[in-house]
């Protein structure tokens, strides 16, 4: 009998024990709900916001008018094309300084980015960039920086990488990837012109034509930069770009020769182009680079094709 009171005991005095262990479970549970449905809200409030800038192309025509072209030498600019573009028509700072976080949201949005996504690389980029202030205390350096100018994005291994379609690698002179190399250019319009003309996509920059044309510089920095680096993070990073061209700036993997010139040489909106009517979705932000990235793996253009091409 005294075993079975000892037992009956034990069971009591463990039952507290799985009690406080339920509860903790539950708390937990109730804890990562809150989180979760926090989350979700989040993105849902990110995306009806960024959704909302998206302009019809009649409002968009009118919009154009009010932010004409202007660039000064002065001007701080980019690696990037799209966000150039904006800065000489005024959506972003035309100096390219001082520029928020959510200046440059509200600019890309207009042209159909997709509005999550878009806040994670801000906010990766505004982080990654900020620099150690020495003369401030230790805990400054961390968070996000209040502002950014555009050659900041000029530093290596945040956005920045080499086999660049219109700039040369960093480590290449002139040692700068704020401004196009003409030359790059004028190689991607020829190769389409070579391989295009007399088909469907006469007067048009395929898919095809960029896999085709980004191997070329790869291949070229590959042969004559000895630090050149192109890791597979920056593979991917290269062929997200490529479906920001050709489906962003460009529809349905395309983009007119014109625009072509426009966007990656003058880094102008040209007069006739207009912007997506729908958010560049999370579907196609996952699949279509992927396209880009195996194209480029699958391109059989040699350097041979660079005599062609001039």
């Amino acid at each position: 009998m005294g075993d079975v009171k000892y037992g009956s005991l034990n069971i009591n005095q463990n039952r507290p024990v799985r009690e406080n262990k339920s509860m903790v479970k539950y708390v937990i549970s109730i804890g990562l709900g809150l989180i979760a449905a926090y989350a979700i809200i989040s993105i849902l409030i990110i995306e009806v916001r960024g959704r909302s800038m998206l302009k019809p192309h009649g409002e968009w025509k009118e919009l154009i008018k009010e932010h004409p072209y202007q660039r000064k030498e002065t001007d701080s600019r980019s690696p990037c094309p799209m966000l150039n573009t904006l800065a000489n028509h005024g959506f972003i700072a035309r100096s390219g300084r001082d520029i928020k976080s959510d200046d440059l949201f509200n600019a890309l949005m207009l042209l159909g980015a997709p509005p999550t996504v878009t806040v994670g690389i801000l906010k990766l980029v505004y982080t990654k960039l900020k620099e150690s202030d020495p003369d401030r205390s230790f805990l400054s350096q961390f968070g996000e920086m209040d502002t950014l100018d555009l050659d900041r994005l000029t530093v290596a291994g945040v956005l920045e990488h080499d086999v660049s379609l219109t700039r040369n690698d960093l480590t290449v002179a002139p040692h700068s990837t704020s401004n196009p190399i003409p030359d790059y250019i004028v190689r991607m319009h020829n190769l389409a012109q070579l391989f295009n003309n007399g088909s469907e996509f006469e007067g048009i920059f395929t898919r095809k034509n960029e896999h085709d044309a980004r191997r070329l510089r790869w291949l070229e920095s590959y042969k004559y930069n000895k630090h050149m680096h192109l890791n597979l993070f920056a593979q991917f990073a290269s062929s997200t770009e490529c479906s920001l061209l050709l489906d962003i700036i460009g529809r349905d993997g395309t983009i007119t020769l014109p625009h072509l010139k426009s966007f990656l040489m003058n880094e102008t909106f040209p007069d006739d182009w207009l912007p997506r009517d729908t958010t560049y979705s999370l579907t196609e932000l996952v699949v279509k680079p992927m396209v880009c990235w195996k194209g480029l793996r699958k391109s059989e253009v040699t350097l041979d094709l660079l005599d062609k091409l001039r």
